[in-house]
């Protein structure tokens, strides 16, 4: 880890200003220590970020973008949490701290950040009429349907992932994560996963455990199935042939969820697969990366 800051106890309610620690990740007596696996993140990066103290803290949370995430204790006074840099966040510097409660009085740590561009490719497509404009009742079904996965997205559980993450598919050979599209010679949202284009039929499974959020069909995605890793991480899977799964079903890692398929707004098989994680959307490829802990 790196960017690792540690802050001495003092009286209930005083905030704990930073000061920089040793270079080794620990916690010394009377004191809270806060690190980040990286602290110089692009665009779409997701951050692990571990908190130390001598101790187990009381009511902690991972305060980031102005609200705060629940973090998952890996031993006595050791806590881990993710949190994302959005792929469209402004670039510049930002704050990640900790705050709980220990031996009766308040903590807060600090870790800083600086948010570094990061190049995305224009990917420009030429749609049917029918796949790229619609009428008002369709507009009114892709709305209700855009507010409905947001809902689900707000909402947070306890942390159930674990590192490293599986990846979805057995070949995985993701493209397009970013891209900024241009569809009918229109700027539209970039894209805020990655395609893998594999055979109708591919078993896709899930990357961690969790609780299945959301199994249905939707107007662009088709198909789909998402999973709440809990502390706010989620992963979904859009075009599927079919899914195997039900809402509220708890799923482990490498279950089976469904299948690769072109459902939907879909040009061809291919699995649409994505992660948000406190922050907003980050790259799924660099999520997979994170080392086991």
């Amino acid at each position: 880890m790196t960017g690792v800051h540690s802050l001495r106890r003092m009286p209930a309610g005083v905030l704990l200003w930073l000061i920089v620690g040793a270079p080794a990740f620990a916690a010394p007596d009377g004191s809270l220590s806060i690190a980040v696996s990286t602290s110089t993140p692009v665009l779409g990066d997701p951050v692990v970020v571990e908190v130390a103290a001598n101790g187990a803290v009381d009511n902690l949370v991972l305060r980031w973008k102005g609200a705060d995430w629940p973090m998952r204790e890996t031993a006595t006074g050791r806590y881990e949490g993710l949190i994302g840099v959005d792929l469209d966040d402004p670039e510049g510097p930002a704050v990640v701290a900790a705050e709980g409660v220990l031996d009766g009085a308040r903590f807060r740590a600090e870790a800083a950040l600086t948010i570094s561009p990061r190049e995305f490719a224009v990917q420009e497509m030429t749609l049917p009429k029918g796949m790229a404009e619609f009428d008002n009742a369709t507009l009114v079904r892709i709305g209700a349907e855009a507010a409905e996965l947001s809902r689900r997205f707000s909402r947070v559980t306890p942390p159930r992932w674990r590192t490293p993450f599986l990846p979805p598919v057995a070949e995985y050979r993701p493209a397009n994560f970013g891209a900024r599209r241009v569809i009918n010679g229109e700027r539209r949202t970039p894209h805020a996963a990655v395609d893998i284009r594999l055979p109708a039929g591919t078993p896709v499974r899930a990357i961690a455990d969790g609780q299945v959020a959301f199994a249905g069909e939707q107007f662009f995605a088709g198909r789909s199935v998402v999973i709440d890793h809990g502390g706010g991480v989620f992963s979904f899977y859009y075009h599927l042939k079919e899914f195997s799964v039900t809402e509220g079903r708890e799923v482990s890692r490498g279950d089976r969820v469904g299948s690769v398929g072109a459902t939907g707004r879909a040009t061809g098989p291919h699995l649409h697969f994505g992660v948000r994680v406190p922050g907003g959307r980050v790259d799924p490829t660099r999520l997979l990366a994170l080392p086991g802990r």
